[in-house]
């Protein structure tokens, strides 16, 4: 991307070999100062950005020049990693070593069905004005496939052969979204189900949950969930989506403008959204499995929710309230908060910490949280009912995705890691993940 600063600044992805302890403020740290650093890099490891943040991040740093990378993907066996952002392609990249692999262009809309000869078609009909949309990235549980949410209005599918090459195949149209506004609806989050048949993508402009077939793009179902949903986790055969704007408005509710055409509830004194949501959908088959089916509940979280994980053993949904600095836990037994988590280390920190993604490692015993607003990232142990804050990982400018990178014995990684991606600089970073022991961390085997 580029600033009009002093420097030309770049995304990245950090790939980080090391777990810091955990980062602790000294009184003295709190004290005012003032500075005359430019904007950029001001040495080997070290930036300093236009609202007074210095940058130190963890771990090796792969630019990825104007990308501004916002969803991050690990193939099943762990041999691929994908992301995408601003451009107009899917970067391919080797997990363990960072080496960018291929940059491979988003097919066109104009090809809605899987081509005799895909190469050819991807190559003389790329898009060149496709984008990820806010977030949506995800591998089908063969790895076979790779969707992606197109801001424009369309899920982008591309295939990946036995030897690792990725290919664009072709585009799913979506339908148009919520009348009086933008025409294109504007897909987020996506999921895909354990047999890869379904595939199931929130509609943030018109407010619901829609179920494709995975391999032609039909739509099966469509569910009403709250204001400009983000995220979607499935959970045994319940799907839970975030509401970035919380429960849709009633007669009796305030109400403020969101987009072109909808209104969503706010608070009375700054007007602005005042909740945030998620819908709990049973996916269980009915009759007619073509007609718009009711949600099955909703619950109130923070403010602006968005990311979800699913824990390891699917007992628990993690949401990020990033309005809120908070964390909702879900138990899926009962789809009740049982937890809520506070994201920073001290409530008297200077700025919030804008929790936005997170991920765990595969025990479910830890849980990584990018907090935006504070450059780093959170390491939580995860026991619901007594969460516990570790520490937090400087990273690069606003982390935005993040995924968890189990060993392997390669060359070049021997010890779990995380990928982190940076939105604003420095976008993605590989670092060691350790276990929680005295000041450090130790490695997962």
């Amino acid at each position: 991307m580029n600033l009009s600063f002093r420097n030309h600044w770049h995304s990245a992805l950090a790939l980080a070999t090391v777990l810091l302890p955990a980062v602790q403020t000294s009184p003295s740290a709190q004290e005012a100062f003032s500075t005359r650093e430019p904007v950029g890099r001001t040495g080997a490891n070290r930036s300093f950005t236009p609202v007074n943040q210095v940058l130190t991040p963890a771990g090796i740093q792969i630019e990825l020049p104007d990308m501004r990378p916002q969803a991050l993907a690990l193939s099943p066996d762990g041999q691929l990693l994908v992301t995408a952002g601003f451009t107009h392609d899917l970067v391919v990249l080797d997990p363990a070593s960072g080496k960018i692999l291929q940059r491979v262009p988003l097919p066109s809309d104009r090809i809605r069905e899987p081509a005799p000869d895909p190469i050819s078609a991807h190559i003389l009909e790329p898009d060149k004005k496709g984008q990820l949309s806010f977030t949506g990235l995800k591998f089908s549980p063969d790895g076979t496939r790779i969707f992606l949410s197109n801001v424009r209005g369309s899920i982008k599918i591309f295939g990946v052969e036995p030897g690792g090459n990725v290919s664009g195949l072709y585009s799913i149209p979506l339908p148009l979204g919520a009348e009086g506004g933008r025409k294109p609806e504007i897909p987020a989050g996506l999921a895909v189900s354990a047999d890869g048949r379904k595939l199931y993508v929130a509609l943030n402009l018109s407010n619901r949950l829609a179920e494709l077939d995975a391999s032609d793009g039909k739509v099966l179902r469509t569910w009403d969930v709250g204001m400009a949903p983000f995220e979607v986790a499935l959970a045994g055969n319940k799907a839970y989506v975030s509401n970035w704007g919380g429960r849709r408005p009633d007669a009796d509710s305030l109400t403020g403008p969101v987009g072109q055409s909808a209104r969503v509830r706010v608070d009375a004194v700054r007007h602005i959204a005042n909740e945030g949501s998620v819908s709990v959908i049973e996916l269980a088959e009915i009759e007619n499995a073509n007609s718009s089916v009711p949600q099955k509940t909703e619950v109130l979280t923070g403010l602006h929710a968005s990311a979800l994980a699913l824990s390891p053993s699917g007992r628990y949904v993690v949401v990020c309230n990033a309005g809120s600095d908070t964390l909702s836990v879900f138990d899926t037994r009962t789809d009740k908060i049982i937890e809520t988590i506070w994201a920073r280390q001290n409530p008297s920190d200077l700025l919030g910490a804008q929790p936005n993604a997170l991920t765990f490692d595969p025990s479910g015993k830890k849980l990584f949280v990018c907090n935006g607003s504070q450059n780093a990232v959170a390491v939580f142990d995860f026991k619901p009912g007594s969460t516990v804050l570790r520490g937090l990982i400087p990273v690069g400018w606003f982390p935005g995705a993040v995924v968890f990178h189990p060993a392997r014995t390669t060359q070049h990684a021997t010890r779990d890691s995380l990928i982190v991606a940076n939105i604003k600089a420095l976008a993605i970073e590989k670092m060691d993940a350790k276990d929680g022991h005295g000041p450090g961390f130790n490695s997962h085997q």
